[in-house]
C-alpha cells in the first residue's frame, strides 16, 4: 500500500468533495497540488478529469463501484464523453442531483438515502449490478458522506446508531469499523479517497484517525 497524508485540495483537507474513485479509475474534479497524478499513485486507477454539471466537487455529483458511474442527467455533454473514455456512465432523472452525497456504494451492495425515488434506485441497482437499501447512518441521511465503503472495508460516521450496524455491514459485505477524519469530521466521505489498493486523506488528519481508518479500510 502506498499512502499520501499531506493533501490540501483548493485549499481545503476535504479532498473527498474532488474525485470519485472505484477499483480501477478515478474521475476529479480539480488539477490543484496535482491530485489526479497523486490519486493514480497512490490508489492505482486510471483517471479522468473535468467537471460535472460545471462543478469541481465531482466527489458529492457521482457514484460508482468497477460497473460504472452514475450521475444526474443534467450533466454537460463534454463532460459526459469524458467520463464514456474510461467507464461505463448512467444518466438518472431525480432532483438529487448529488448522487455522491445520497448515496455509498462497493461491488457488494448500497446505501441510499431514505427519500431517494425508488424508481433511480431500480435503475442504478441493475446498472452497477447490487442490491441497494434506504438508510441512515448515525441518523444522517446523507449516507454518501457518512460511510466509506471499499471491498475490504468501511468506515462509518462515529455517531452510528446500534441498529443501524447490522444494516451496514450486510449491505456492503466487509468488516466495519467507526472513526473521524481531518481532526474530528464525522463525516467522513469528505476527508477520504480509496479503494482496496490504498487511500488518501486530508492534510488535518491526525495520526491516530489514520490508524483507524486503515483498521477500518482493511490495510492492517
Amino acid at each position: 500500500m502506498k499512502m499520501h497524508t499531506s493533501i490540501l485540495v483548493e485549499g481545503t483537507p476535504m479532498v473527498g468533495l474532488f474525485a470519485i474513485v472505484t477499483e480501477h479509475i478515478a474521475i476529479v474534479g480539480s488539477p490543484d497540488r496535482g491530485l489526479p497524478e497523486i490519486i493514480r499513485d497512490v490508489l492505482d486507477v486510471d483517471t479522468v478529469e473535468t467537471t460535472i454539471m460545471g462543478s469541481r466537487l465531482v466527489g458529492c455529483l457521482l457514484v460508482g463501484n468497477s460497473r460504472g458511474v452514475v450521475t444526474s442527467n443534467r450533466i454537460l455533454r463534454d463532460e459526459l464523453e469524458k467520463i464514456e473514455e474510461i467507464t461505463d456512465v448512467l444518466e438518472v432523472d431525480t432532483p438529487m442531483t448529488c448522487l455522491g452525497n445520497v448515496l455509498a456504494v462497493n461491488d457488494f451492495g448500497g446505501l441510499a438515502h431514505p427519500d431517494l425515488e425508488e424508481s433511480v434506485i431500480k435503475d442504478i441497482e441493475e446498472f452497477l449490478d447490487i442490491e441497494i437499501v434506504k438508510g441512515t447512518v448515525g441518523g444522517l441521511k446523507t449516507v454518501g458522506m457518512s460511510v466509506v465503503a471499499t471491498n475490504s472495508g468501511a468506515l462509518v460516521n462515529p455517531g452510528i446508531r446500534e441498529w443501524e450496524i447490522d444494516r451496514v455491514k450486510k449491505t456492503f459485505n466487509v468488516p466495519m469499523e467507526s472513526g473521524t477524519v481531518n481532526f474530528g469530521t464525522e463525516l467522513v466521505g469528505t476527508g477520504v479517497l480509496a479503494n482496496s489498493k490504498g487511500y488518501l486523506v486530508g492534510a488535518d488528519t491526525t495520526g491516530f484517525e489514520k490508524g483507524r481508518i486503515e483498521e477500518a479500510l482493511g490495510f492492517i
